[in-house]
This record gives C-alpha cells, sequence and structure tokens, in this order.
C-alpha cells in the first residue's frame, strides 16, 4: 500500500463520536397509530416458497429503507447469483433510532422475514445483521441470526461499507436489505398486510415521551409531535437525523413518507450562530475524506472558485460532519452544498 493511501486510509476513519442522544427512544416499545387487526388466516412463511414470498413482496409494495428500491426487485435480482443477504439497522445520527428501535421490539418479525430467504438460492454463506451504535443491551443473535456491531465514530454507514468490501472481496457479492423492510416482508407473506406504515422517530429536546412510532404513511407530523407531547415550542422541527435532515414550519401539511426516519423537534438559541470561525481546525480533524473545510468555508466566502476546486470541493460528501462538530455554528456543509448547487445549475455563485 502506498504511503498516500495508508493516510487516507487513517483519515477515513475519523469522524465526529455522536452525542448518545437515543435513549430513551431506543428502549421503548414501538408506539402504532393504527394498530393492525388480526389476521384471521395467517400463513406459515416456512411453508412458503421463494416465489411467493417475493410475490408477497410485490403485491405489499414494500420498499427498502436503506435505498428506496422496491424490495421485491432488489431479491429478484439477486436470486442465483450467490449473494449474501446483509440486514443494515445502522442508525448513523443522534436521536435517530428507527431501523435499529424497531428490529429489536419487533425482533421476531424481523428475523422471520429474514429466516425463508435461506431456503433460496439467494443465499449461500450465511446471513449478518449490521448494527451501529455502542449500545450493551444488544444480543449476539437475533432468531439466530449473527449481530455484527459496527462502532466508532461518524459515519458509521461508510466504515461498514468499506469493511464488506475487503470482506467479500473474491468470494461473491452481497446484497444489503433494511431491518424494517424484512419486518414489512414477514407481514406481507404471513398476513398478506401491504406497507402502508413506516417507522419514525420522533424527539427531540422539545419532546417529553420520544419514542420510536409506526404511523401510517400520509400522517401529518404535527400528529406525530401531538402523540409524543411538546415540553415547549421548538425553535425548529427538522424531518430527519440532525445532520442531514431538513427543516419544515408547515407542521400540518407535511406528512410521512417512506422516507421519514425522524422527526425532531429542537429548541436552541438562535444567537449560538452568530458567531466567527476561530480556526481551530476541529472540521479539518474529523472529514473522512481527509479535506480542509475551513479553508474551503475561507475560499467560497472569497469567491475564489479556482481555490476552492483546487482544495478537492467535489469530494466533499456531504456527510456535515465540519457543521456539527464546529464550536462557532458555522454552515460549512450547507455553504459547500449550496455552492455546488449553483455550480451544477450553471449559475455563478
Amino acid at each position: 500500500m502506498q504511503l498516500t493511501d495508508k493516510i487516507f486510509k487513517g483519515l477515513y476513519r475519523r469522524g465526529v463520536m455522536l452525542e448518545q442522544m437515543k435513549e430513551p427512544a431506543l428502549s421503548r416499545t414501538v408506539k402504532q397509530m393504527e394498530p393492525a387487526e388480526p389476521c384471521e388466516n395467517p400463513r406459515d412463511i416456512d411453508e412458503l416458497s421463494p416465489e411467493e414470498i417475493l410475490r408477497a413482496a410485490e403485491e405489499a409494495d414494500i420498499v427498502d429503507e436503506t435505498d428506496g428500491r422496491p424490495l421485491a426487485e432488489k431479491l429478484r435480482e439477486a436470486m442465483g447469483s450467490g449473494t449474501m443477504l446483509l440486514i443494515d439497522a445502522i442508525d448513523d445520527e443522534p436521536y435517530v433510532s428507527s431501523q435499529m428501535g424497531p428490529m429489536l421490539a419487533l425482533r421476531d418479525q424481523c428475523a422471520g422475514g429474514i429466516r425463508p430467504t435461506n431456503q433460496t438460492d439467494m443465499i449461500f454463506v450465511g446471513l449478518g445483521i449490521l448494527v451501529g451504535g455502542l449500545f450493551g443491551a444488544l444480543s449476539v443473535h437475533i432468531g439466530g441470526i449473527p449481530i455484527k456491531r459496527v462502532g466508532g465514530k461518524y459515519p458509521a454507514q461508510c466504515q461498514m461499507e468499506e469493511e464488506l468490501a475487503e470482506r467479500y472481496s473474491g468470494k461473491g457479492s452481497w446484497l444489503l436489505c433494511g431491518a424494517c423492510a424484512m419486518i414489512h416482508l414477514y407481514r406481507a407473506a404471513v398476513e398478506g398486510r401491504p406497507q402502508t406504515t413506516t417507522f419514525v422517530t420522533v424527539a427531540g429536546n422539545c419532546v417529553g415521551f420520544p419514542r420510536n412510532v409506526e404511523a401510517p404513511l400520509g400522517t401529518p407530523v404535527l400528529e406525530l409531535l401531538k402523540l409524543c407531547g411538546l415540553t415547549e415550542r421548538p425553535t425548529r422541527v427538522i424531518l430527519g437525523g440532525p445532520l442531514t435532515g431538513t427543516a419544515t414550519e408547515d407542521l400540518r401539511n407535511e406528512k410521512v413518507e417512506l422516507s421519514t426516519t425522524a422527526v425532531l423537534a429542537i429548541r436552541d438559541d438562535k444567537h449560538e450562530y452568530s458567531y466567527t470561525c476561530i480556526g481551530c481546525g476541529r472540521c479539518t480533524a474529523v472529514c473522512p475524506q481527509g479535506l480542509n473545510p475551513m479553508r474551503i468555508l475561507q475560499e467560497l466566502r472569497r469567491g475564489n472558485c479556482r481555490a476552492v476546486e483546487e482544495l478537492g470541493i467535489e469530494d466533499c460528501t456531504q456527510c456535515t460532519c465540519c457543521s456539527y462538530i464546529c464550536p462557532s455554528r458555522q454552515s460549512v456543509a450547507g455553504e459547500i452544498l449550496l455552492y455546488r448547487q449553483k455550480m451544477k445549475g450553471g449559475e455563478e455563485p
């Protein structure tokens, strides 16, 4: 390995050690807003053929939360290819536990959705669950399926993908599917239930009873906040994680979608965002890509496009480590994103 490769690998392992804000939402049971009626004639999933399971996934319109693709489409492509199935339950960001929480609370359904695929030629070697976080309550397996912990610093998802690429190099391919997609697969195969709900973390420092909620698609965001209770008026409501989510003000008309991983009600002091860069270099230390966000931000504000490009702005992955760690609350990742959007649209930044 060349020296430059070693340096890059070291930088790639750096990141932000996220604050442990996932409790108590993680350990509480998943709240179902509209509990489903019991199925009168449930099927034994172990007796279903691979084709029947795939057909159930198609008819239920199950979407994999890891990439937004139809689950049946992904599984069908993997059939006969010697592909190993791996289940992704990583929740990288603070507060968010909408994959790991349901996996733990509904472990029988999650494992039940995974096990039958072992009877097909989609999987040859075995199965694994990839879980992020440093939570001691996790067992070593769920329903006989081993758990592989992905700890360390943010972003764990990148570290996991790098590890998989090394582990399965020359040993065949692998398919990553979401833990919640497996829950919906089990319900579709056993009860014939379509996917009409999604799992959402409702949390933040203004939420009185943070927890993971199974919400019907189309539910107004306001209803989720009412369900979990507000202790004070938030200054921001964020859909998605605090690092990569988007703020919304229209709580009545903003609806829960398949991609809504979290609804976070945050109250903070806007005066905390008025500081200038102090040149501490923390953003550079945590950048997974080994960039110098502080320098990039300086050149962006000077309008020096050439310097910005030379500093590698195109390599930014928008993980927002720099903005998260910045003690001056500079919107480093936000300004980089705006610059790239303007350049892509052919506008002058």
